[in-house]
C-alpha cells in the first residue's frame, strides 16, 4: 500500500492537478508498434492470422481547438519463412483533429480542394471484425475531472451500448509513472447461457503517462458469439507500444508535413470513389492515378519520410480499382442494437452531449422526471438564429430542460451564441444525432418526463416557433 501510494504520489508531481487531455506539440511524432491477432472458430474449422502494426502520428500545428495530425498506420501479415512473395499489407493515412480532450475527428486535407464536405467529421468507430486500419484507439475523450485512480465515467456510442471506462489503477511504463484505464462495451446478451442473435464484447487497457495523455500502451480484445455456440465464434487482439517521439523542425518537419498533407488528400478522393461502387467506371480511377503519379515525379522523397508508402498504396489501389478490382464493402456489424428512430409514444434513446458554450457534458437520462425539449440545429444554417433565440425563450419562461445541440463545427456555435448572449447552454450534437435518426435539421424534440417521446416538429416556418411553443407548455403542466 505504502509503494502504491508512493506511484500514485509521482503520477500527481508528474502533471498539472487539472490535465485532462493530451499534450502535443508542432512537429512531434510518436510511433507504435505491435501485433493484431483475429481468430475464427467454427465447426471442424479454426483459422488464426497473425500481422505486425505500425502507427504513427505527426503534428501538423496545434491551437486552443487542441491538435491536427496525420495518422499513419500499416498493418501487414507476419511474414512466412517458406514464402517468396513479400508479405500481403495495408497502408492507410488519414489527417485528424484532436481536440483538448482527446476526441478524435477526421480532418480534410488543404490538398483536396475538390472535397464536397469540407469540415471535420466523426472518426470512425471501432470496427468489430476486420483490420484495424482507422487506428486511432491510443486517444480517449477524458472525462470531465482530472484523471485519478477510482475515476469512472461512460461514453455513448450512435447504434451501440454505452461504453464504460474506469481509472482502475496505477502502473509503470519503462520505469516511469503511469496510469492504467479499462474500458467494456457489450451486448445485454453476451453473457448469456444461450445467444439467440449475434453478441460481443469489447475490452480495452491504455497505459496513459501524465505527462502526455494518450497511451503509451493500449491493448484491446474483441469477442463475438453466436447464435447456438457454446463457445467464442471469433476473437481479436490488438498490441501496441509506444516505439519512440521525435520533434522535427525547419526542412523536416515541411517534409514530412507535405508528404502526409497530400497522402491524405489521395485516400480521401480515392475513399469517395470506391464509395460510388465505380458506377462512372474506369475513367476516374485512372484519372487519380495519373494524378497521383504527377505528384510522385514532381517531387522527391526523402528516404527519412515514412509517409510516401501511404501515397503509393494508393495510386496502386487506384490502378487495381481501374481494372475492375473494386474491394468489397466493410463487414457488416453483428449486433442488434441499432439506433431508433423518434417514434411518439417510444422511449427516446440517450445520448450524452458535450458543453460547447458551459463546460462538462448532459446526459438525456439524467434529466428524466421533467419534460426535455431537444432543439437539433445547424449554426451555419439561415434558420440557426431563430432556434437559439427561441430555446433561450423556453429556458427563461423554465418550461422544461431546453437542450439546443449543433451539429457541426463547434467554432460557428460559438460564434453564433457569442452574437446572441442566450441563457440556456448549447452543447455539441454531432457525435449523437444519429443516434436519433436525424438526416436534416432542425429538429425539435419533446420529451415527457419519463423520457417518453412526445411530439416532433421538422424543420423551419411561420409557425414552427408557436407548434414547439405550444408542446412544450402542454408537457411543462
Amino acid at each position: 500500500m505504502f509503494a502504491h501510494t508512493l506511484l500514485w504520489a509521482a503520477v500527481g508531481l508528474g502533471a498539472p492537478p487539472d490535465a485532462t487531455g493530451p499534450r502535443l506539440e508542432k512537429g512531434l511524432e510518436v510511433r507504435w508498434t505491435g501485433t493484431f491477432t483475429e481468430a475464427s472458430f467454427r465447426p471442424g474449422v479454426r483459422a488464426i492470422r497473425n500481422y505486425d502494426v505500425d502507427t504513427r502520428l505527426f503534428v501538423l500545428d496545434t491551437g486552443d481547438y487542441g491538435a491536427d495530425a496525420i495518422l499513419f498506420t500499416r498493418v501487414f501479415l507476419k511474414p512466412d519463412r517458406k514464402a517468396s512473395d513479400p508479405p500481403a499489407g495495408i497502408v492507410r493515412l488519414d489527417m485528424i483533429r484532436i481536440d483538448p480532450r482527446g476526441r478524435v475527428s477526421v480532418l480534410p486535407s488543404p490538398a483536396d480542394p475538390d472535397n464536397p464536405t469540407p469540415k471535420a467529421r466523426p472518426w470512425p468507430m471501432i470496427q468489430l471484425q476486420g483490420l484495424p486500419l482507422h487506428e486511432a484507439g491510443m486517444f480517449v475523450e477524458h472525462p470531465d475531472k482530472p484523471l485519478k485512480p477510482g475515476l469512472v465515467w461512460s461514453r455513448d456510442e450512435t447504434g451501440r451500448p454505452q461504453v464504460s471506462w474506469k481509472a482502475a489503477d496505477v502502473e509503470t511504463f519503462r520505469g516511469q509513472p503511469a496510469l492504467k484505464l479499462v474500458a467494456e462495451q457489450k451486448t445485454d446478451g453476451y453473457f448469456s447461457d444461450r445467444v439467440r442473435q449475434a453478441e460481443w464484447r469489447r475490452q480495452e487497457k491504455l497505459t496513459v503517462l501524465p505527462g502526455a495523455g494518450f497511451a503509451s500502451r493500449l491493448e484491446r480484445i474483441i469477442e463475438r458469439r453466436d447464435p447456438e455456440a457454446e463457445e467464442l465464434a471469433f476473437r481479436s487482439v490488438l498490441a501496441l507500444e509506444q516505439q519512440g517521439r521525435m520533434t522535427y523542425s525547419g526542412r523536416l518537419y515541411q517534409e514530412r508535413r507535405d508528404e502526409g498533407v497530400h497522402a491524405a488528400a489521395f485516400t480521401a478522393m480515392l475513399d469517395r470513389l470506391l464509395a460510388a461502387s465505380g458506377r462512372d467506371g474506369p475513367k476516374p480511377f485512372e484519372a487519380l492515378a495519373r494524378r497521383i503519379q504527377t505528384y510522385l515525379s514532381d517531387n522527391g522523397a526523402s528516404d527519412t519520410v515514412p509517409y510516401r508508402e501511404a501515397i503509393h498504396a494508393v495510386r496502386k489501389r487506384a490502378e487495381s480499382a481501374a481494372r475492375g478490382n473494386l474491394p468489397p464493402g466493410p463487414p457488416p456489424e453483428d449486433t442488434a442494437h441499432t439506433a431508433e428512430p423518434l417514434t411518439i409514444g417510444r422511449a427516446i434513446p440517450d445520448i450524452t452531449a458535450a458543453g460547447i458554450t458551459v463546460a462538462g457534458s448532459t446526459r438525456l437520462s439524467a434529466l428524466r422526471g421533467k419534460p426535455v425539449l431537444l432543439a437539433y440545429f445547424q449554426p451555419s444554417a439561415p434558420s440557426a438564429a431563430d432556434v437559439l433565440r427561441l430555446a433561450n425563450e423556453l429556458h427563461v419562461r423554465k418550461l422544461g430542460a431546453i437542450v439546443p445541440l449543433s451539429i457541426g463545427d463547434a467554432a460557428e456555435a460559438k460564434e453564433l451564441a457569442a452574437e446572441q448572449k442566450p441563457n440556456v447552454p448549447v452543447y455539441d450534437g454531432t457525435g449523437v444525432y444519429k443516434a436519433h435518426g436525424l438526416d436534416a435539421t432542425p429538429v425539435f424534440v419533446v420529451v415527457d418526463a419519463e423520457g417518453t417521446v412526445r411530439h416532433v416538429a421538422r424543420g423551419w416556418g411561420g409557425e414552427t416557433a408557436a407548434e414547439v411553443t405550444r408542446a412544450c407548455e402542454r408537457w411543462a403542466k
